[in-house]
């Protein structure tokens, strides 16, 4: 690991950075991700010279990353909406010989998750119907939270199988 002048700065204000971060992104997570990102990009910056104010600097850096990172989720919320508006548009597509179709994959996803091991279904059901996070679950069953994502993982591939037959 360098140990720049950059470097020392961000390990100097690191706690201004992410509250920096916390406010524009009002993410906590967020805000570490990106912080981390910064301290990478440092890698880069360091051969440059001419930086009068490394607080400074930093600080536009991780307004630039945040702002990068808030047009992006803007970006990804349109075409989840566009999506969603192409999917309800849909809804007049209903024809007997689709509702017929729908039914049957339904009928098949309905008894993959009765046939699946019961610690499988007790997950999936706390995660997917009663919307618990993978740490909540793992704290009330009992297992760790590899566990709790492991279980998710192969309960989706099996579904995802039954609904592509």
């Amino acid at each position: 690991m360098q140990d720049s002048v950059l470097h020392r700065s961000f390990r100097d204000h690191q706690r201004d950075l992410l509250r920096f971060l916390m406010r524009r992104l009002r993410c906590a997570f967020t805000a570490r991700d990106l912080a981390h990102d910064l301290y990478l990009k440092l890698d880069d910056v360091d051969g440059a010279t001419g930086i009068g104010n490394g607080r400074a600097y930093l600080f536009r850096m991780a307004a630039n990353l945040a702002s990068d990172h808030l047009r992006g989720e803007a970006r990804r919320g349109e075409i989840l909406r566009e999506a969603q508006d192409l999917l309800d548009g849909g809804a007049d597509w209903r024809t007997p010989e689709r509702d017929v179709i729908a039914r049957d994959e339904l009928q098949r996803l309905h008894r993959e998750v009765a046939a699946l091991p019961e610690l499988s279904r007790r997950i999936f059901q706390l995660n997917r119907f009663e919307g618990r996070t993978h740490r909540e679950i793992a704290a009330r069953l009992g297992v760790s939270v590899t566990t709790v994502e492991n279980h998710i993982r192969k309960v989706m591939d099996r579904l995802a199988a039954a609904r592509d037959q």
